[in-house]
């Protein structure tokens, strides 16, 4: 149907240009660049069709130019809202709201922390934003979490203390890496528990929240109620020793705290006792079949991610869950005789991502209004980065809120991230088998962590940062490769063209099959960030460095003077196209590549179409520098003698 109007949109346009040129050519852009974009759906080849079909027998609108006609496109478009951009003729612009999991706001963030949330979603915002899509991508610390409570009294400080010790510091390591956050949060802000405040608020007005009686674990000895982290026992699903009262890390499995078998107190590790409370429930039971539909629709999720969270709701459904919790710190639960009770932690942190969209929109946008288009405007695809851990809250219960709510967007896609492992065994902060990203920062650039980081994304599976693997990668890809393919082409041009790029001949079929192969695989780059391949668009841009140093050592142009000239001219077009694919994964990179070529571009100015463009002969280049240093051998010794004494440590304390 929608071909057969776009057909008829197409044979109207042919008439429509006998008699108004000018605007049938206006519209005919328009529809071709929405084309080009991608972006020209069932709905809006039909909007376009009413549009046309307004124009074509209202004079008025024929009169007064196509413009009119574009408004009444905007008009209806709004419906879906679609905003148009305002380059003389209009076209649509697509909107992407990204999230990373909220990071708990009391340690420091590694490596495994890197790899599966925070790099992949900025390399896919930075994309977004290159290819002139409206993008934010927030975050912020969650600092309500039981776990904050408890650490905050093991070192006899407030939580409020605590979370401003490690706040700045994640700040920092995040900036320091190049992640491009709209805005970095808090959980613990006014804003966050506004939002808290009135999502429960409606939710206990359309009847999802009741309240009962239940059975709570009671520490006889610290005289407190002990909640998700603050008791550990043995899972009630799977079995696992030392899991916490409200998930297990091992299966899973999401239960309630009485569920615990041998349960003890996380601080004093006496046996509590079984208290009864009111707490208030969300009626999860009743939103299982409306979430199942909406997973359902969700095939191109990755499969592992699809086909957990549909056997989840169909083998086990949904049970009615507890949100309610007895401690002070955190957003206070807005029900009637819920006094002294606050919103269980993944049920209050999950609208972290709404609160700090608010925040961003009134201290960074400066427009209090502007986060409904991200929120409340079907039109935004939301995309949830988080690691395996966190998938159900985000593919389950996340959306059943959100269903419950009614006002906004569900998750457009969740990329769900396996785990890191660190020399073939799981990571381990409390024996410090870990990878620090502070610590990694101190001696490597931030690229060549990013680099490694998505070398070996677990996006499929679990996978393992081995110290051999980093040196092997970056000393062969990413220096052999990558870098020594760029430096060799600019330290060519500035040592024997006096750092002019020249101008070329005669360019015969390879020099044009080369110079072709940029926008080849950029368009590839392209595909595989869009389908959150983030490794594989890696690899592309790797084959490109591949392809150039082929052709470079082909065409050897210090041995070939009558090559020479035009080699490097189509060269130099593959360290440009480089450094604009590069800059969603390598921004640093980039920027010091569009620095040596004496572009006078930053790097968050690019787009992605900037790799169809040729530096012009003549054009005169800055003295290049080696993009990275190699790793060496004493380097990676000392990091393996130093895991390896830690080996030696767990034997000896048994």
């Amino acid at each position: 149907m929608a071909e057969e109007r776009l057909k008829e949109i197409n044979q109207f346009l042919e008439r429509m240009s006998k008699e108004f040129p000018e605007q049938a050519k206006a519209l005919m852009l328009f529809i071709r660049r929405v084309e080009e974009k991608g972006y020209l759906d069932t709905k809006t080849k039909e909007l376009i069709s009413v549009a046309l079909g307004v124009a074509k027998h209202c004079q008025w609108c024929i009169a007064h130019t196509i413009s009119s006609a574009e408004l009444w496109i905007c008009f209806k478009l709004k419906r879906w809202g679609d905003k148009l951009t305002q380059e003389g003729v209009r076209g649509l612009r697509e909107r992407v709201l990204i999230t990373a999991a909220l990071p708990y706001s009391y340690a420091p963030r590694h490596f495994g922390h890197l790899a599966g949330a925070y790099l992949p979603a900025d390399i896919f915002a930075r994309f977004k934003r290159m290819k002139g899509a409206e993008t934010i991508y927030v975050c912020g610390t969650d600092e309500n979490a039981s776990s904050i409570v408890i650490e905050a009294m093991r070192r006899g400080i407030t939580p409020k203390e605590l979370c401003d010790l490690y706040y700045p510091q994640q700040k920092d390591v995040f900036e320091r890496l190049g992640i491009s956050f709209d805005i970095f949060s808090r959980t613990s802000k006014p804003i966050h528990h506004e939002v808290v405040k009135e999502f429960y608020q409606r939710l206990w007005e359309k009847g999802y929240i009741y309240s009962k009686d239940v059975k709570q674990w009671w520490c006889p000895k610290c005289k407190i109620f002990l909640p998700d982290r603050f008791v550990v026992g043995t899972c009630p699903r799977c079995g696992a020793p030392n899991q916490y009262g409200d998930v297990c890390e091992v299966c899973g499995a999401w239960y309630e705290a009485f569920e615990l078998k041998d349960p003890r107190c996380s601080l004093c590790g006496s046996r509590p006792e079984i208290r009864t409370r009111k707490h208030f429930f969300l009626k999860l039971s009743v939103l299982a079949d409306k979430v199942l539909e909406y997973v359902k629709g969700k095939r191109f999720w990755r499969k592992a991610t699809y086909n957990k969270t549909v056997a989840w709701l169909e083998k086990e459904g949904l049970r009615d869950k507890d949100i309610t919790r007895d401690y002070e710190w955190g957003p206070q639960a807005p029900f009637p005789g819920a006094e002294g009770q606050v919103i269980y932690n993944w049920a209050e942190n999950l609208l972290g991502y709404i609160s700090a969209t608010k925040d961003w929109a009134m201290n960074v946008a400066r427009d209090p209004g502007r986060w409904r288009r991200f929120w409340l405007d079907e039109n935004t695809k939301l995309y949830c980065f988080i690691g395996k851990d966190n998938l159900f809250f985000h593919t389950i219960l996340f959306p059943a809120l959100l269903i419950a709510h009614g006002d906004y967007i569900l998750p457009y896609n969740v990329v769900v991230n396996e785990f890191v492992n660190l020399e073939g065994e799981k990571l381990s902060t409390s024996r410090g088998w870990v990878v620090w990203l502070h610590e990694l920062l101190e001696e490597y650039d931030p690229d060549v962590v990013r680099y490694y980081a998505t070398a070996i994304a677990p996006e499929t599976r679990d996978t393992d940062f081995k110290w051999e693997d980093f040196m092997e990668k970056i000393n062969g890809e990413l220096i052999g490769t990558y870098g020594n393919f760029v430096h060799r082409v600019l330290t060519f041009i500035y040592s024997k063209m006096n750092g002019v790029v020249p101008e070329p001949g005669e360019l015969d079929e390879r020099d044009e099959e080369i110079l072709s192969s940029r926008i080849k695989f950029a368009e590839e780059v392209g595909r595989k960030i869009e389908g959150c391949e983030f490794k594989a668009g890696l690899k592309t841009i790797l084959k490109l460095a591949q392809e150039g140093n082929r052709y470079l050592n082909e065409t050897a142009p210090w041995a070939n003077p009558e090559k020479a000239n035009t080699a490097l001219y189509v060269l130099v077009q593959i360290v440009h196209a480089l450094a604009v694919i590069s800059a969603p994964y390598l921004p640093f990179t980039s920027q010091r590549i569009l620095d040596y070529l004496n572009l006078d571009r930053r790097v968050e100015d690019l787009r992605w179409s900037d790799v169809e463009k040729l530096i012009p002969s003549g054009h005169r280049i800055k003295k290049p520098k080696p993009l990275f240093r190699k790793i060496t051998r004493e380097e990676i010794d000392e990091k393996l003698r130093r895991l390896e004494s830690i080996k030696i440590q767990k034997k000896v304390g048994g």
